[in-house]
């Protein structure tokens, strides 16, 4: 005989049986405001219409108590926490030991990694002009110069690839230092359903705010592909990088111009230094703000034309995970030059705009 199992919530039961014994048997949460049943949060039963990985292990944080159903420390009258919505498990790249003068990056070392193609009229085939990085199942962080109409000119943004790193070739395979052929699931193309531009994008000074979100038209499956595919972590809000740059350096990947004036097929990576602020400005005539860095400055490495939007990442002391701190932005017109920076958008200025503009 089975025991008829009733769903006191909407779409409860449509979740698999050991998700949910994982959430109710969750580590008490110490809740500062109420612990009510589910069904009575709003805000917080929103997460559970779209049960994925990220918003049940939301919901598990928020688990203070169970009986005949669970309850959930729920915020007192506060919209959903957009931080809900950025994955735990983030920046799991490879270990990282050609961007402009940099190597071909391992296979799987970047696996946030967004190529940005576009259509123009009167050219038949989509060209790669930008990068980006994946934040969460439905959206990309990129440059705002990007997808920005005053920037693109004529051309139009098509398609989100995820997962490649040959753009030439439908099947990625590397040859191991082992001597190993190792090959990977083809790349994902993704449209997208909404663009958002920070709105004091170029205002202040040239390329200022250059930061945008593209939200795409389905969601990415970032558990499916293992280490293909997956996001990047965020760096906390107003995190300080200028005290981290003496202990380690930052990398940057991309497909744009190598020092022999031509585009990558495959991705590049080069690790780079950063600059103080007050040198950088000399370069720029003190048009380098608050929210931007300076990274680079060594001659035959650098970011460059078609890396705009890609992401600068740093590791944690030890290694992965791996916070994305700036968005590619703009550099000297030459890239690669000795003493020359490149600038970057600090991400950690960015965090709470990033959230707010974020939904399921």
């Amino acid at each position: 005989m089975t025991q008829k199992v009733h769903c006191v919530l909407p779409g409860w039961c449509s979740v698999p049986l050991l998700l949910l014994l994982q959430l109710t048997a969750a580590q008490r949460a110490t809740c500062p405001d109420q612990c009510i049943p589910l069904a009575q949060c709003p805000e917080l039963l929103q997460l559970l219409k779209k049960p994925t990985p990220e918003n049940l292990s939301a919901l598990q944080r928020l688990t203070c108590s169970y009986e005949r159903e669970p309850k959930i420390c729920c915020p007192r009258n506060v919209a959903p926490q957009p931080t809900f919505l950025l994955p735990s498990k983030c920046g799991l790249g490879s270990d990282l030991s050609r961007v402009y003068g940099g190597t071909v990056a391992p296979i799987d070392s970047h696996p946030w990694m967004a190529v940005l193609e576009y259509s123009e009229a009167g050219v038949p085939e989509l060209k790669v002009h930008c990068g980006g990085s994946i934040i969460n199942e439905r959206y990309i962080l990129t440059a705002a110069h990007c997808v920005h109409p005053s920037a693109l000119n004529k051309r139009k943004l098509e398609i989100i690839r995820l997962g490649d790193w040959d753009l030439s070739s439908d099947t990625d395979c590397e040859i191991t230092r082992q001597g190993n052929k190792n090959c990977v699931p083809p790349a994902q193309d993704f449209t997208h359903e909404e663009v958002i531009i920070h709105p004091d994008y170029n205002t202040r000074v040239q390329f200022s705010d250059d930061i945008a979100l593209i939200r795409l038209s389905k969601s990415i499956d970032l558990t499916a592909q293992k280490k293909r595919i997956r996001a990047v972590c965020l760096p906390p809000e107003g995190l300080n990088v200028s005290s981290l740059a003496s202990q380690r350096d930052a990398w940057i990947a991309g497909w744009g111009f190598t020092e022999n004036g031509t585009t990558s097929n495959r991705l590049l990576h080069v690790r780079l230094p950063f600059v103080n602020k007050e040198k950088c400005n000399i370069t720029y005539n003190g048009n380098v703000v608050d929210e931007q860095m300076c990274v680079g400055g060594r001659k035959g490495q650098d970011s460059c034309a078609g890396d705009s939007g890609g992401p600068l990442v740093m590791a944690g002391p030890s290694g992965p995970p791996f916070l994305q701190i700036g968005v590619v932005s703009y550099g000297p017109v030459n890239c690669g030059q000795m003493d020359k920076p490149a600038v970057y958008t600090s991400v950690a200025h960015y965090r709470k705009w990033i959230e707010k503009n974020m939904r399921l």
